[in-house]
């Protein structure tokens, strides 16, 4: 077949090949040196930088527990007695909606959220506020 009938089925012309790299540009002075009082700055020393990750340790918190616990703040690195705050939870919310199921009358839903056993407690450090880590009622 010839070209003329390959590009009626629909097949891509032939590519030509083209150089794979250009001839550099021409100095800007030729093969002639620089007039005299033009000074050509020289390519400045090359100067290599290595540098590398600052190394972070990690301080993971022990078991914490229902009440302040003795632990290192991973944010400040301090020896610290965690600071305590008691959330409500869906076991909270699930056992509130049983008593009140259960008992008949809404007086008995208040009592979870009364209770510390039946929330979460979320550990913050006293010197600098981070969060230190959960502990989730079993």
């Amino acid at each position: 077949m010839d070209a003329t009938m390959e590009n009626k089925m629909g097949l891509p012309p032939p590519y030509e090949s083209t150089a794979t790299f250009p001839a550099p540009p021409p100095s800007y002075f030729g093969s002639n040196p620089p007039p005299p009082g033009i000074n050509v700055p020289s390519a400045p020393p090359r100067t290599t930088v290595i540098t590398s990750p600052p190394v972070v340790t990690v301080v993971r918190p022990g078991k914490l527990g229902p009440g302040p616990t003795g632990t290192t703040c991973a944010t400040c690195n301090k020896s610290i007695v965690t600071r305590v705050e008691y959330v409500a939870n869906n076991r909270t919310h699930i056992a509130s909606a049983a008593l009140c199921i259960l008992a008949g009358c809404c007086c008995g839903c208040l009592i979870p959220y009364c209770m510390r056993s039946c929330k979460t407690t979320n550990h913050y450090c006293p010197s600098c506020k981070a969060f230190i880590g959960t502990h989730m009622p079993s």
